[in-house]
């Protein structure tokens, strides 16, 4: 009977978010949007103070800056929003690199499937070699 007590114990970890392929991706995305956010904000500060100056533009942006808040106080948007980063993040990088198990097994077997069609060759050619090297001097 094989042994699977390895396998039951509590010592195994499922991986983080961050630890996986697409962690380090959405790391470099989230770090991109920000300091893209970032400059943009900075470069375009008078433009943003003119805007705010306007009763009409500055309720806007007190709309916005409330919205970004709400996202991040409350804990069913901020998991709404983790949830659909996370799935863009699979999905980019699914792109690149293959996430899946089932298809890293099909990739696998397509690889094994033409090794064995390279070295397939009848067996007529190898069938007598050993009789004649221990048997022909």
């Amino acid at each position: 009977m094989p042994d699977i007590s390895q396998f039951n114990s509590g010592n195994m970890k499922p991986k983080s978010f961050w630890s996986r392929p697409e962690g380090v991706a959405g790391l470099i995305f989230l770090l991109t949007i920000v300091g893209g956010v970032g400059f943009l904000i900075f470069s375009n500060i008078t433009f943003l103070l003119a805007l705010a100056q306007n009763v009409f533009y500055l309720t806007l942006m007190i709309i916005a800056i409330g919205a970004l808040v709400y996202m991040v106080a409350d804990p069913r948007m901020r998991t709404l929003v983790w949830y659909m980063y996370k799935s863009l993040m699979r999905t980019i990088t699914g792109a690149f690199v293959t996430i899946d198990p089932v298809g890293i097994l099909k990739k696998l077997c397509r690889g094994f499937r033409e090794k064995f069609r390279q070295n397939a060759h009848p067996n007529w050619f190898v069938a007598g070699s050993d009789k004649k090297t221990t048997y022909g001097f």
